[in-house]
């Protein structure tokens, strides 16, 4: 894995989860974006290996973001793990995990994550 991006408007999620993939994998460049429209185009870009993709954002949200993602062709086959502290029924929820390969609900550990 060379670069992991991840995508949630609440930057102190960002970080926390920017300094443990750092511990966990110091070789792993990891990007960040503070909406869905800011990750969308940084996936488009950079190709990452995964991304982490909060649900609820501003600007674009998350399922919004992981539906084009999944659209394009040089994105499609990246995995998205959802993560997002909504309630499990929230529709936005939901969808997000629809297109998503995987997820985790807020708070997980660095196990569940790993």
């Amino acid at each position: 894995m060379k670069a992991v991006l991840v995508v949630d408007d609440n930057t102190a999620v960002r970080m926390v989860l920017t300094d443990f993939l750092t511990m966990a994998f110091p070789s792993v460049r990891i990007l960040q974006a503070e909406n869905g429209a800011a990750g969308l185009a940084l996936a488009q870009t950079e190709q990452p290996d995964l991304v982490l993709m909060d649900a609820e954002m501003p600007v674009l949200d998350g399922y919004a973001a992981a539906k084009q993602l999944r659209q394009a062709e040089n994105t499609r086959s990246i995995p998205i793990i959802a993560i997002s502290s909504g309630a499990s029924n929230n529709d936005l929820v939901k969808g997000l995990r629809s297109v998503a390969d995987r997820s985790l609900p807020k708070p997980f550990t660095a196990e569940e994550l790993l």
